[in-house]
């Protein structure tokens, strides 16, 4: 994962947000009414639409978990980073809100207090993960607190950073982007491991 900065919330979400976290709460507490999840609307267009450009801004068009790139190839979504069934007052919060490959994407409900999130303000890659050159994977940094390994390993396991052939993925990013003339960071997954 790389290190984003989150801009602020664009201000026609900062004016709807609750209102519509409460509104999908309630549905969820509705027994007469199905609960399967819909983003609501916002002047005639769906929310998730509305939020594609800023969140594909912070995040340079990557997924924001295992920066998998282009996301035309790789699927793109908005995550929310936790679950709206069980945090269903932060469904429509900027701050959980993540572009997100559909890979990652498959994590659904599964969260942990303890899963990194890459726009925590003291998260650094190198602080909580190790990048294994001759693998391809990544591993929980062997040099850092038990706390922080043991974050990193819940956060490796849940958005399964080791599956979907992301080893051989990253392992084959290395070595284009070092073959490149004046390789540009932006248009190479996995730019944790270029940096």
């Amino acid at each position: 994962m790389m290190k984003l900065v989150r801009p602020l919330c664009p201000p026609w979400l900062a004016d709807i947000w609750e209102a519509k976290s409460r509104q999908w709460e309630a549905k969820l507490d509705n027994p007469n009414k199905s609960n399967d999840w819909s983003w609501y609307e916002h002047e005639g267009e769906k929310i998730n639409k509305r939020l594609l450009q800023p969140l594909r801004d912070m995040t340079a068009d990557h997924c924001a978990f295992c920066d998998g790139f282009p996301m035309k190839r790789i699927g793109k979504t908005v995550e929310h980073f936790k679950p709206k069934s069980t945090y269903p007052l932060e469904a429509y919060k900027w701050e959980n809100l993540f572009l997100c490959c559909r890979n990652c994407q498959e994590k659904n409900d599964e969260f942990d207090e303890q899963l990194l999130k890459p726009d925590e303000f003291d998260y650094e890659f190198n602080r909580f993960f190790d990048y294994d050159f001759n693998t391809g994977f990544l591993n929980p940094n062997k040099w850092s607190s038990a706390a922080d390994q043991q974050r990193a390993e819940i956060t490796i396991r849940i958005y399964r950073l080791n599956e979907f052939e992301h080893p051989e993925d990253r392992l084959m990013t290395f070595r284009q982007y070092y073959d490149s003339n004046n390789p540009v960071i932006d248009e190479f997954s996995y730019r944790f491991i270029l940096a």
